[in-house]
């Protein structure tokens, strides 16, 4: 069987693995570390990886996973294709900001005006459906089935209508958002939409770099 190998694809396969959540994003010195590999190895191995779309590589020369390798998730038995892929939208955005990002589940249309929940009327309700929590001190702190405030449920209501990233600030963060899948609503019934939310202090992040980092992750995502 050795003779079936290919030297270049393994060595393309260790460097993917060198990703992992605790480092999803690495330098060219890193990669060099963990893989034993020479510079100019990586360099030629990662171009290629790039053109694919399995490795994206920012203005910094810092190299994160590609969008391309979420669409093989649905293939791997016993993973839910689309958790893995939102996860991983989740993950690259945290990686990108160091602050928390989420997927926020939406209601909206007309029934969403007066949905009682745990005994409670809860206009333009949003719950926290996947989160990757920032590791800063001082953070937007998350946890998944956690409603929301209104005031952030408001933006998420905006970016919904519009179609846009939303930014906006509330209770001391800053928060940008852009709805990812949008179902058509009936006059009766409510239909969830899934909203990704970047949200931080306001004293450590301001609006035009919440914006930025949101664009920037939604070209990546596509």
């Amino acid at each position: 069987m050795a003779n079936q190998r290919v030297e270049a694809v393994e060595r393309a396969l260790t460097l993917l693995e060198a990703f992992t959540p605790e480092t999803p994003r690495l330098t060219l010195n890193e990669l060099a570390q963990a893989s034993g590999f020479y510079k100019s190895t990586i360099l030629r191995l990662m171009g290629s990886l790039e053109h694919f779309g399995y490795v994206t590589r920012d203005s910094h020369g810092i190299y994160a996973i590609g969008a391309a390798l979420g669409r093989f998730a649905e293939l791997a038995p016993g993973l839910d294709a689309r958790e893995t892929l939102q996860r991983g939208w989740l993950a690259r955005l945290h990686a990108a900001s160091g602050e928390t990002a989420s997927l926020m589940l939406v209601e909206h249309g007309p029934a969403a005006q007066a949905r009682p929940v745990e005994g409670l009327t809860r206009p333009r309700q949003a719950i926290c459906r996947y989160v990757r929590v920032s590791e800063a001190p001082l953070r937007h702190q998350l946890e998944e089935g956690e409603w929301i405030e209104e005031a952030l449920s408001a933006l998420l209501h905006h970016c919904i209508d519009s179609g846009e990233i939303e930014v906006g600030e509330a209770a001391g963060l800053t928060v940008a958002a852009l709805a990812v899948s949008v179902a058509p609503h009936h006059d009766e019934g409510l239909a969830p939409a899934e909203v990704i939310m970047l949200s931080g202090p306001s004293a450590r992040l301001t609006p035009g770099q919440a914006r930025q980092l949101m664009q920037e992750w939604q070209q990546s995502a596509r």
